[in-house]
């Protein structure tokens, strides 16, 4: 597996379903995935802050603004290496 350093994580783009029957125009451009290992955190005058999300968190990242990350290849599987400033939240499942 590949070890993140500082504040990355690595993550595991989960494939928007798209209809079959409809056509959807869509500008959002958040992305979701699943959180697959993390860095120790970001390095600070103060020491180091660790990171907020962890392995196994469904994430929503990427805003506006964001470049594509790139695709990483490992062990037949897609990841994506991301900064946790790029993560705009945790997916709950409300289980009710």
């Amino acid at each position: 597996m590949i070890r993140p350093l500082r504040d990355h994580v690595l993550v595991k783009p989960i494939p928007r379903k798209q209809s079959d029957t409809l056509i959807v125009v869509s500008s959002e451009k958040f992305n979701i995935g699943t959180v697959e290992a993390v860095g120790p955190g970001l390095i600070t005058k103060r020491g180091i802050q660790p990171c907020c999300v962890a392995v196994g968190d469904k994430i929503r990242y990427g805003n506006g603004d964001y470049l594509d990350w790139p695709i990483i290849h490992h062990e037949g599987q897609e990841f994506q290496m991301i900064r946790e400033a790029d993560i705009a939240g945790i997916i709950e499942e409300d289980n009710a």
